[in-house]
């Protein structure tokens, strides 16, 4: 049975995983949180799988982008140091520095070691109280599945369908029964 792959539906979903990537990327670049060193925005992406009978569609992008889009409890004592070194990079990377009482830039005593400390207050600070998502790609993906997913789906199903019921009944007329 060739051409009966489900082409509309591969369209519909191939539409539906481009606008909800490019939406998540924007909500990524547009929040005040989030976007630091790219990496994450390029790699959101999706995988998407048509069969006669069925259709997968997958999303994926860094392990990281979870907690950015849903956030993080508080967790236990036993998980210290698990973000201490990736704060500390982005605290190097952002160039944190310290400020006295008055809210002014100090300078540095021990460059290191205060890079550190920021980043040990930091993390400290999202291991007890957790961290409050973005939702970057989970308000990507709701505005696009509301908005236009079933309407689209359904449309291509009844191509689809259409498409299917021409071959059958070509294959019946051109006596192509294998019954």
């Amino acid at each position: 049975m060739e051409g009966l792959e489900g082409e509309h539906i591969k369209k519909a979903l191939q539409k539906f995983g481009q606008k909800t990537i490019q939406r998540a990327g924007a909500n990524l670049l547009n929040g005040k949180r989030g976007y630091d060193t790219g990496k994450l925005l390029k790699s959101i992406d999706y995988d998407l799988a048509v069969y006669l009978n069925s259709f997968m569609l997958k999303f994926d992008y860094l392990d990281y982008g979870e907690a950015i889009d849903k956030g993080r409890k508080p967790s236990s004592r036993s998980q210290g140091g698990v973000l201490f070194k990736e704060i500390l990079g982005w605290v190097q990377r952002k160039r944190l520095r310290p400020r006295n009482k008055f809210g002014q830039y100090e300078a540095w005593k021990n460059k290191t070691q205060q890079q550190r400390s920021i980043a040990y207050l930091v993390s400290r600070k999202i291991h007890r109280f957790g961290y409050e998502g973005t939702g970057f790609f989970t308000r990507a993906f709701d505005y696009h599945y509301k908005k236009t997913l079933p309407a689209s789906i359904k449309k291509a199903f009844m191509l689809d369908f259409e498409q299917f019921m021409n071959y059958t009944l070509d294959q019946l007329n051109n006596g192509n029964n294998s019954n």
